[in-house]
């Protein structure tokens, strides 16, 4: 993809945040919030939504980038990875205290602290996870494996976002704008990376 592209890609996702976050900035929810909710809480997956948070917890995401680093073998895709997962960290915290957003009162199956808009989880997971099919992309693996890794990593950040709905921690407005917003500044980080190659 052209280098342009990622620009383009990340004001994109940059307005879709912001559209969504004009309506929760009083802490008020979206009319598909507990809608989802009551659907998707309706199944009998609590101990596997329960085990797969656990992968967006801060300790696997800092393993996964770990393993991630020593993998990588370019100077230029280290510095992405490192500076992009650090960014991503700070500005979820800054986001979380600027809306200062409660989390859902539903019942709460795992324990969760602080605030809730744009969720923690699903920002890390987003982030590692794209900037792990861009560099797939990047590389000379067979087009098999980069098709199988993007269907691999998309489907745990999917399922990240799912597990923190439906045990209740997160309203899905804060997954989406975790999403948006951890897209828009992956999306900005490569473009400056490549920018500046």
């Amino acid at each position: 993809m052209k280098t342009i592209y990622y620009l383009y890609t990340s004001i994109f996702f940059f307005f879709c945040f912001f559209f969504l976050s004009i309506f929760i900035i009083n802490g008020n929810t979206i009319f598909f919030d507990v809608p989802f909710y009551e659907w998707i809480s309706q199944f009998p997956l609590k101990d596997f939504f329960t085990f797969i948070t656990d992968f967006g917890d801060t300790l696997w995401i800092v393993i996964f980038i770990i393993i991630a680093f020593l993998i990588l073998r370019k100077k230029r895709s280290r510095e992405l990875l490192i500076g992009t997962m650090v960014v991503e960290t700070v500005l979820n915290l800054l986001l979380k205290y600027f809306f200062g957003r409660e989390r859902p009162g539903f019942s709460h199956l795992v324990e969760a602290t602080g605030y809730s808009f744009p969720s923690g989880h699903m920002m890390a997971a987003t982030s590692f996870s794209f900037l792990m099919i861009y560099f797939a992309w990047e590389s000379k693996l067979p087009k098999l494996w980069k098709t199988l890794l993007t269907i691999l990593f998309s489907l745990y950040t999917i399922l990240i976002g799912l597990s923190r709905i439906y045990l209740g921690v997160h309203y899905t407005s804060d997954v989406i704008g975790a999403f948006c917003i951890s897209l828009s500044v992956l999306s900005f980080c490569i473009f400056l990376s490549r920018s500046l190659k």
